[in-house]
């Protein structure tokens, strides 16, 4: 065991509204696109949440019974991050139920992730990043109603984020903990159950030490020969947009289709791919199905991953059967991709041959 290292401090990224979204930010748990910020009013500190659009930097507010957002901020707001693990940093973010951390607020290995009285607080239910004043037990959330103010027990439930010291996250994958799970083997860990989606920029590194969601685990028969597409996830606003990266001289490159243009290169900015979790960490496996399969309704035994009513999608179309990776609507059914500035689009009867990227929860796993 290496010995501890003293925790560093939070690391905020100062970002302009409209500026490239930075790397390695921390998202609310469960989330794709929703961030931790922070921005001063008047002097005081306030905790809400900031977003990727189409790249750039966006963000969201609430004060007393305002909502601010874009052009309201001015200057600049800040974002979390993290970079590295536990043993480089002596730390790791965990998200908490308040009620959690009240039972057990004298833990001297958690501690508040704060600025004055200010914690972020994140409501599951309406999936909203806010401010919580811990000394008053009130929270402000920003939502596209106006601001909701919550106080009390309706906070019990509610997330909160906190520095842990003591190990590492559940199923962290560097060596220290690794090894320390199979010494204790016998007693096996719940398993992930989120789809875990890793944040990066078009035109970094390819990620070679990483398993990416592949399309269909083989080659694509694209029109240009045999391709490895992956799984990748972009937001043009506010909207979540599938589509397709590809290892370009050991670069990401990535292209997408929205409102019948494709968007590409350095339009591209940040976005997501899907990694795949070892099997010992996940407590659920992914296929390809055909679309009429994972449309249907009821009872089935692979579902959709999707993002709202978007879904990663293998098109099938022409004479040849050439296949690209991009995305399915399943509420309108409808699938498009982009290719050399051409877009894509199939419905009705030429959707049913594409393939969606589906899930299945294991029986013999606990999930966390």
């Amino acid at each position: 065991m290496p010995p501890k290292k003293t925790p560093d401090e939070d690391k905020w990224a100062c970002q302009e509204i409209g500026t490239p979204f930075p790397k390695n930010t921390v998202r609310a748990q469960g989330t794709q696109n929703m961030y931790v910020a922070l921005w001063y009013k008047h002097g005081k500190p306030l905790m809400g949440q900031a977003w990727n659009e189409s790249g750039v930097v966006q963000c969201s507010f609430a004060f007393e019974n305002m909502l601010l957002s874009g052009r309201d901020i001015g200057g600049t707001i800040q974002v979390l991050q993290y970079e590295g693990n536990h043993l480089q940093r002596g730390f790791f973010y965990e998200w908490l139920k308040f009620s959690d951390y009240l039972q057990d607020a004298n833990n001297e290995a958690r501690c508040l992730v704060r600025c004055g009285n200010s914690v972020p607080i994140f409501w599951p239910e309406k999936q909203s990043l806010g401010n919580l004043d811990v000394e008053m037990k009130s929270a402000v959330f920003p939502s596209k109603d106006g601001v909701m103010h919550v106080t009390t027990d309706e906070l019990a439930s509610m997330q909160i984020l906190m520095r842990n010291t003591q190990g590492g996250p559940p199923h962290c994958p560097c060596e220290v903990c690794v090894a320390d799970r199979e010494k204790s083997a016998a007693t096996e860990a719940p398993r992930v159950m989120l789809s875990e989606w890793i944040d990066c920029r078009e035109g970094d590194d390819f990620p070679v030490d990483k398993q990416v969601i592949r399309a269909l685990g083989r080659p694509l028969k694209t029109v240009k020969g045999e391709q490895d597409q992956y799984v990748a996830l972009w937001y043009r606003h506010g909207v979540p947009v599938m589509g397709r990266a590809w290892n370009h001289d050991g670069k990401i490159a990535a292209s997408f289709s929205d409102a019948k243009r494709e968007y590409t290169g350095h339009s591209v900015g940040s976005m997501s791919y899907l990694l795949e979790l070892p099997p010992l960490v996940a407590g659920f496996d992914y296929s390809w199905q055909p679309f009429k399969e994972a449309a249907k309704h009821g009872e089935k035994e692979w579902h959709p991953v999707h993002i709202s009513f978007m879904s990663p999608c293998v098109l099938v179309y022409g004479e040849g059967k050439v296949e690209l990776l991009g995305g399915a609507n399943l509420k309108d059914e409808y699938a498009t991709a982009a290719i050399d500035g051409k877009v894509i689009k199939l419905m009705g009867r030429d959707i049913q041959a594409c393939q969606i990227l589906c899930r299945k929860d294991r029986d013999d796993t606990a999930s966390i």
